[in-house]
Parts: C-alpha cells; structure tokens; sequence
C-alpha cells in the first residue's frame, strides 16, 4: 500500500457516536439498540455467553473494545441492561487482497451475531433495519459496504443447516438490505465455492466509483 493509499485508509471519518438508539420491550425487559457505542461504553457491558462464534464471548467482548478504539472501528449494539445480545461491527477491509486494493469508499462489515438463544426474535433484522433502513442514520449511502462471506465463519453447528443452505441463508438476509453478489478473483473468497462476495453500493456514490469498485474485484489496479 503507498503512502497515499495509507493517508487515505487511516483518515477514515467515523459517524457520531450513539447516533443510531432505539429501545424495544422484550419478555426479558428493554432491548436497547445503540452505536456505535464507543470503547468505554462497551468496556462497561459483557457479551452474552452464547456469543461464541468467532471465539469465546469473553475473547469477542475484549476484540470488540480493541475494534471500538481504533480510528476505523464502528460497533453497533443491542443490549439488555448491560449485556450485548448482539452486535454488528464495521472497520476498513483487513484481508491481504483487499489491503492493496482498499479504495477510500470501501468499509467492510466485519462482525454479526446474536445469541442462540435470541436468534428467532429477529433481533438481526432490528439490528440491521436501525443501520440500513433509518431515514435518519444515511452514513452508508457515502460507502460500499462489503460483507465477505466465508464458509468456515458461519454457525453451521447450531443451525443445522449445510453449507450450500447457510449461504442461500445469508444471500436473502443481506439482500434485504441492498447488497448483492459481486464477482471477484479473490483468491480467499475463491477458495471454496461455497464463498461469495456482498456488497452494498451506496445511493451517494457515483457511476464512476461503481465502475472502479467492479474493476478492483477483478483485480484491476487504478
């Protein structure tokens, strides 16, 4: 990555802090979504022992506070009282291809999970419509917003569910939201058939953007 690119990649401007907050009444209390929450905020909440999927939820909660403070983090929450039932995190694309290739419009959803035992009350859906459907939080309309999908990451375990199954899971849950398939000769994303590549193109952004988002896929450098 040049000098340049770096400047680019590090002046990242992060929304306001708690600018998305909503509440809404479970048979376990008041369900809070808020974010992004800042570093002190989420040092003074616990991840839900059931957020494990990435890594133990006491190993996730200390990666989210490490994520929350860096100049690129963004974490949304939802919380009860102080305890995260789940979460949804963004920051610049960290995987080697996509490093050299960053381009300044480009932010990656890193992070989405929810509690096992919260999974049918559609908390993933409320999560996402506060981030991508609130007419008052547009912050990604500036931005691509990348959701790689992998197939080791997912919870196959506890779903059930086989590979091919999960992904046609994931494929209508983000397409709910504006992001669709993009073709790419990443290597990572290439190496099981299984992977693919979602992306949400920004109502803000130009035909031109667009154009080089779809050649830097390809591999083209700019």
């Amino acid at each position: 990555m040049h000098d340049m690119e770096k400047q680019e990649y590090f002046t990242f401007i992060k929304p306001s802090y708690d600018v998305v907050k909503s509440a809404f009444q479970t048979p376990l209390g008041q369900l809070n979504i808020r974010g992004p929450v800042t570093l002190e905020t989420l040092k003074s909440y616990h991840l839900a022992e059931g957020l494990n999927c990435f890594r133990s939820s006491h190993l996730q909660h200390e990666a989210l506070i490490k994520l929350a403070g860096q100049p690129d983090g963004i974490v949304f929450t939802a919380s009860l009282a102080n305890t995260v039932i789940s979460y949804v995190s963004f920051q610049k694309p960290d995987y080697p291809w996509w490093l050299d290739r960053c381009m300044p419009e480009i932010i990656e959803l890193g992070g989405l999970e929810t509690d096992l035992s919260w999974r049918k009350m559609g908390l993933t859906n409320i999560l996402l419509d506060n981030i991508f459907k609130n007419p008052e939080f547009t912050y990604f309309e500036d931005y691509i917003v990348l959701a790689v999908q992998f197939v080791q990451s997912w919870d196959i375990r506890n779903t059930g569910l086989d590979p091919w199954a999960y992904r046609d899971f994931m494929l209508k849950l983000f397409k709910k939201y504006g992001f669709t398939t993009w073709e790419t000769v990443d290597p990572e994303i290439r190496e099981h058939p299984c992977n693919v590549l979602l992306a949400r193109t920004g109502k803000n952004l130009d035909n031109s953007c667009i154009m080089q988002f779809t050649g830097t896929c390809l591999g083209k450098q700019f």
